[in-house]
């Protein structure tokens, strides 16, 4: 046990001097905060030169160890004694603040509890000056930092309990412990006027009284997070009680820290725990009389629960100490003053815990409101619906409104075409018999049988069978033109092409036709120049008779027949796309069905339909995040769906590079 009060050790915790000459030794302990230490030199003690900034204080009080410090600022001046350094240090604690969680780190929820949201801070020390000890609770909350000092990340870890809690430290070994725990309940130091009591004031302070509270978080204007989805709709909490007593005194409580709504409530409920009774804290003068008795029972630690007992007051309480002040450890060692209160912070330490972190809520990433537009329009039928997706990004943080408005018009198409033709043969035949050839089976005869006598049984005749007729099975039978290579064909009568009236084709580019009869109708043709190929054959059969003196009879047999067949041969070829903008029918109704959900709307036209409620949904009920969404718009017959989908969304501006 070193025989001065103050001991310096330097950045690696080796010792480099014991302070002899040290005096106005004081310290400050306040409950779940940063302790304090002073000290003062002579300015002309050699030892000053081993006390730099930065290097570690350990003091003792009458040989019991106090706490491990490190020396901030010095300051030096000048009174009766002569010139002084006063070093002023903070609990070695502080050394959190050296540390920093940079950008954002989101931590805890389900399945994590508090001691591993605290091994995660502990975790980002550069220098592993702290390891993690005892941790009496297991809460589930969820935490976000940005910007933040891993000493206020750890303070900030049992904010939203609704317990008491104690932070507590061993710096006896290193890596120093950390530890959180439930403060003793017990009572464990005694203050009564006359025994150890020199002094007590009492402060009654309703100033911060409140029987209802309001609670917002993260985000700004109507995105600011609220506990009202998880409170019946209320964004506040209240004391029936309190109010019955002391009336509606309302406050709001704003720390943009807070991204959860659980993690806000109950934040806020503790709060009201304490708000809602008036602040009554005493500070009280007493002697530290166990250096005299030994007895325990009248030494005063931070976080004990104390009784104190005034019989002329007429005061006589339990309370804990939440401050132990020693002004001078050497000139006044029994002297003490002591804080106790009902409760261990007020509101108005949660506003200057707000103030003192202003410049990191200044950097803090809060996001903005954003208006997302989606426009689609396409044709659809019955099973081919019109369909729209939608992402929405994992860094929304609220969602305010998603509306869906529509019209259906007319189906629109922008083209006619025909399907490319394949190769195509017609044919015609036709027969003449009466063609000028001749036959002639016997040759000139002559017989004169009794004079100039002449018979002629068929005269110069000619047969035919047939004659000059052609067929066309499947060619027009009507054809006019000069050069017989393009024309009309009227048909005989008109025609149609005999498809029942409704058949739905597709053309080239895939989009549905359906077949409409057109009646009796004509088509213009046009032949590539050709060529006919005749065969005639002619067969004459011819008698003559004559009677005369010289009998002369022979016959001439003429039969001729004409054969024309003719192939037109129609190469393979493509129709062109006729352009123009077509419209079909206009539906009467429709179907909504958005992320598979039907949509009780069945309207032809539509505006600022809210559908949310059938966005697919997470656990917790909200609309899914980092995931699409699709919207069908399915009309009773073919038409045209023109939409725009509107969304309100609030994006946290965190994530991705910066490019």
């Amino acid at each position: 046990m070193p025989k001065a009060p103050v001991t310096i050790y330097d950045a690696q915790m080796r010792r480099v001097a014991l302070l002899e000459n040290a005096f106005n030794i004081e310290y400050s302990m306040p409950l779940n905060s940063l302790w304090t230490a002073a000290f003062s030199l002579p300015a002309d003690d050699p030892k000053n030169a081993k006390c730099k900034s930065l290097y570690f204080v350990e003091l003792y009080d009458n040989n019991e160890r106090v706490e491990l410090f490190r020396i901030l600022p010095n300051t030096m001046n000048r009174n009766q004694s002569g010139p002084v350094i006063k070093y002023e240090c903070e609990h070695v604690l502080a050394t959190l603040l050296n540390d920093v969680l940079f950008q954002s780190h989101t931590v805890g929820n389900l399945g994590v509890y508090t001691d591993q949201v605290i091994q995660y801070i502990l975790s980002k020390q550069v220098v592993p000056r702290w390891k993690l000890g005892t941790v009496g609770f297991r809460r589930q909350f969820e935490y976000n930092w940005e910007n933040d000092t891993l000493l206020g990340a750890v303070f900030s870890v049992p904010k939203p309990f609704d317990s008491e809690y104690q932070w507590t430290w061993d710096t006896t070994s290193f890596p120093w412990t950390l530890n959180l725990v439930e403060p003793d309940e017990e009572v464990t130091a005694y203050i009564r006027y006359g025994v150890n009591m020199t002094e007590i004031e009492k402060v009654v302070d309703p100033t911060n009284l409140c029987t209802r509270l309001y609670g917002l978080g993260f985000g700004e204007g109507v995105n600011q997070l609220t506990f009202a989805d998880i409170n019946g709709g209320l964004p506040y909490i209240e004391d029936a009680a309190a109010q019955a007593e002391h009336g509606m005194l309302s406050s709001i409580f704003v720390d943009r820290r807070f991204e959860y709504a659980e993690t806000l409530l109950a934040r806020c409920q503790t709060l009201l725990n304490e708000l809602k009774v008036p602040r009554i804290s005493y500070s009280v003068g007493a002697s530290e009389i166990h250096r005299l008795t030994g007895q325990q029972i009248y030494k005063f630690k931070t976080g004990a629960r104390i009784r104190v007992k005034d019989d002329e007051l007429g005061e006589d309480f339990i309370a804990r100490v939440v401050n132990v002040d020693k002004g001078d450890m050497i000139g006044a060692p029994g002297d003490v003053q002591i804080e106790i209160a009902n409760r261990t912070e007020d509101i108005a330490g949660s506003i200057a815990d707000l103030q003192n972190r202003q410049h990191i809520n200044d950097s803090y990433a809060q996001g903005a409101t954003n208006l997302d537009t989606r426009d689609f329009e396409d044709n659809a039928d019955p099973t081919h619906p019109a369909i729209l997706k939608f992402y929405v990004p994992e860094e929304t943080a609220r969602i305010n409104k998603v509306m869906l408005s529509f019209q259906v018009e007319a189906f629109r198409a922008y083209s006619k075409a025909i399907e490319s033709a394949p190769v195509a043969t017609s044919g015609s035949t036709s027969k003449d018999t009466s063609g000028p050839s001749s036959r002639q089976t016997a040759g000139p005869s002559t017989r004169d049988t009794a004079g100039p006598s002449t018979r002629d049984t068929a005269g110069p005749s000619s047969r035919n069978t047939s004659g000059p007729s052609s067929a066309n099975t499947t060619g027009p039978t009507n054809i006019t033109g000069s050069t017989q290579t393009e024309g009309t064909y009227t048909g005989s009568g008109g025609h149609n092409h005999g498809i029942p009236a409704g058949t739905v084709f597709k053309d080239i580019d895939g989009v549905p036709r359906t077949w409409v009869p057109s009646g009796n109708h004509s088509h213009p043709i046009s032949l590539a120049s050709h060529d006919h190929q005749m065969i005639h054959t002619h067969e004459m059969e011819h008698t003559h008779s004559m009677d005369h003196t010289h009998d002369m009879s022979h016959t001439h047999d003429m039969e001729h027949t004409h054969n024309m067949e003719h192939t037109h041969q129609i190469p393979a070829h493509t129709h062109g796309i006729n352009y123009g903008i077509y419209s079909g029918p206009v539906p009467t109704s429709l179907k909504i069905r958005v992320d598979g959900n039907p949509v009780p709307y069945t309207n032809i036209n539509g505006e600022d339909i809210d559908i949310i409620p059938y966005l697919s949904k997470d656990d917790g009920g909200r609309v899914q995040r980092g995931a699409w969404h699709k919207i069908e718009i399915a009309p009773d017959s073919l038409g045209r769906i023109v939409s725009t989908v509107v969304s309100q969304i609030f994006i946290q501006s965190r994530g991705g590079g910066n490019f």
